[in-house]
């Protein structure tokens, strides 16, 4: 089963905040199988579709994601993206 990969943009300020965790362990280090498509005039490589399929990098198996609401910013909300010095 697939379903359309939903437009990215930023979070209204009133919107809330959600992530998606391992039904087993708990964990937001999940994946899910997708195809990305080259947009040419984007120059980028942008998510056309989301498979059902469901990763846990913790468990290292497959996995059935839960979502949930998240009660306070996550820890990139607060600190903002992080920055690598130039080598």
């Amino acid at each position: 089963m697939t379903e359309p990969a939903p437009a990215h943009s930023a979070p209204l300020p009133h919107t809330a905040l959600h992530a998606y965790v391992c039904n087993v362990c708990g964990s937001d280090h999940v994946t899910r199988k997708a195809w990305a498509a080259w947009d040419v005039a984007a120059q980028a490589w942008v998510l056309e579709v989301a498979f059902d399929y469901a990763h846990c990098h913790r468990c290292m198996g497959d996995a059935r994601l839960d979502r949930v609401t998240l009660t306070s910013p996550p820890p990139a909300a607060i600190t903002g993206p992080a920055h690598v010095a130039p080598g």
